[in-house]
């Protein structure tokens, strides 16, 4: 089961709380944000929080092999008209960021109206006390939840990124148009479907993410990272050999993530071929995606088949296991919000090397990792090949930036536990803010007046009916 997997246990009782989780993707062999609320379902529930969950057919089969029969009872699966699967097969003919931000957001139109349907029955039917939203984190998406007739939570979001400077040109002039049209039309959509300007509560991973959040929301905001590890499962690196021992064995780099252009791995094989000549190195590749053929080309053209490792995509498990047995984890991501495989690999005690940009600037300090500007393409495939080489070159430096990237994550409440403690704490203060709006004095029989809610305005009853602020 995940849950034992996870390692969850029974933390402070909130049982009289009754949350329904709306997220289309939740999954962990997805990856990403998909398994954030799964991680979430699952926490709220291990601290006796009746939870429900409402997510689309296409993660079902997932969900009925790792969840238990208990856990099933609480879910409900949305599913796809033929229309709908028609403009998905449509879409994968267009470069994947207009699948994602045109054809990917037109399905998710449909999925969420029926969606908030089932939503208000549920709540109905479960006496649901608080909905909450955890994805997707784009801050510019559009939510369903809106007149829901309870606290709405939306978040963590995470987004409002651009790739740096120099690096702009991966957003072709198409793609580049029907970004900016997309959030032009974000804009407008907000306006008529106000799930976002009506929440209760939005929580942001940082202040990035806060800025772009559509105008006119009147939620309170609350600052929580997106991403999140779970300490329980990630061991340390095992090192059972000298400083010494280990600088005399070949030094292993590794990736893990999705073959695609804006995650930077066409940069580290560029970056590799500099490296491979003055050192015995390897580096492992773990992951797949649509630029693997290329990626595949490019090293064997550079004759380093032997030096270079294609692990395929693996599942979470597989995945860890490779970067604890490797001594440096490198993602030169351009435009990563969040990071949660660097936050894995530092927990791991694995030194990493990482852009110095949006999301992995924030997690990733000097004393953990190197940082390299992506200023330009040649000084940035030349900084990713400085800084192998130095941590190739130096055990003790390896040594010392894991345990530094160890204490961190530690430290910062990136675990997945305290997160959720956070989370319960917002949702505890938005159900009282909530209690108190419902006690705020009743306008006298026979007078006109307005009461003003956190969501909406209420005009007073002349006939002196009791007036309730609705979110």
């Amino acid at each position: 089961m995940v849950s034992n997997l996870l390692g969850f246990y029974q933390g402070n009782n909130s049982s009289q709380m009754r949350v329904l989780i709306v997220a289309e993707n939740v999954s962990l062999s997805m990856g990403g944000e998909s398994s954030l609320p799964l991680y979430y379902f699952q926490l709220l529930r291990s601290r006796n929080i009746e939870t429900w969950l409402i997510c689309h057919e296409r993660v079902e089969a997932e969900l009925r092999e790792s969840f238990s029969p208990e856990e099933l009872h609480y879910c409900y699966f949305i599913k796809d008209n033929p229309f709908q699967k028609m403009f998905w097969e449509t879409g994968l003919w267009f470069p994947y960021r207009i699948q994602d931000l045109i054809f990917g957001q037109f399905i998710h139109f449909f999925t969420q109206q029926k969606t908030r349907l089932l939503a208000k029955q549920i709540i109905h039917e479960r006496n649901i006390q608080l909905v909450f939203e955890p994805s997707p984190i784009t801050p510019k998406g559009i939510s369903f939840m809106y007149d829901m007739g309870v606290p709405v939570v939306i978040g963590p979001l995470c987004g409002g990124l651009n790739f740096p400077p120099a690096f702009q040109f991966m957003d072709s002039k198409f793609s580049g148009f029907t970004i900016k049209l997309g959030r032009y039309l974000a804009l407008i959509c907000h306006k008529f479907i106000p799930g976002k300007l009506q929440a209760a509560a939005l929580i942001v991973a940082n202040q990035r993410t806060a800025k772009a959040l559509p105008v006119g929301v009147r939620g309170k905001i609350y600052e929580v990272i997106e991403s999140g590890i779970n300490l329980s499962v990630l061991q340390l690196k095992n090192e059972d050999t000298t400083l010494q021992e280990r600088g005399k064995k070949s030094v292993r780099f590794v990736y893990s993530g999705r073959f695609v252009d804006w995650k930077g791995i066409q940069f580290i094989v560029k970056a590799f071929e500099q490296v491979a000549p003055k050192t015995d190195a390897i580096l492992e590749l773990v992951g797949d995606g649509q630029l693997r053929p290329e990626i595949e080309a490019k090293v064997k053209e550079l004759n380093l088949e032997q030096r270079i490792i294609f692990h395929g995509w693996l599942t979470q498990a597989e995945s860890i296991k490779i970067v604890r047995n490797c001594d440096v984890f490198v993602m030169p991501s351009l435009r990563e919000c969040g990071g949660t495989a660097l936050l894995e690999a530092m927990a791991l005690g694995i030194p990493v090397i990482t852009t110095k940009w949006a999301g992995p600037a924030d997690y990733v300090t000097p004393e953990c990792g190197i940082l390299v500007e992506p200023s330009s393409i040649q000084t940035f495939i030349d900084g990713l090949a400085q800084a192998m080489l130095r941590l190739a070159q130096s055990p003790e430096l390896r040594d010392q930036m894991g345990k530094a990237g160890t204490e961190r994550v530690k430290t910062n409440y990136y675990d997945w536990v305290a997160k959720t403690d956070r989370i319960i704490e917002i949702f505890q203060e938005v159900l009282q803010d909530g209690n108190r709006e419902q006690e705020m004095p009743v306008p006298l029989a026979g007078s006109l007046s307005v009461i003003t809610t956190g969501t909406q305005t209420v005009a007073g009853n002349p006939g002196g009916q009791e007036a309730r602020g609705k979110r």
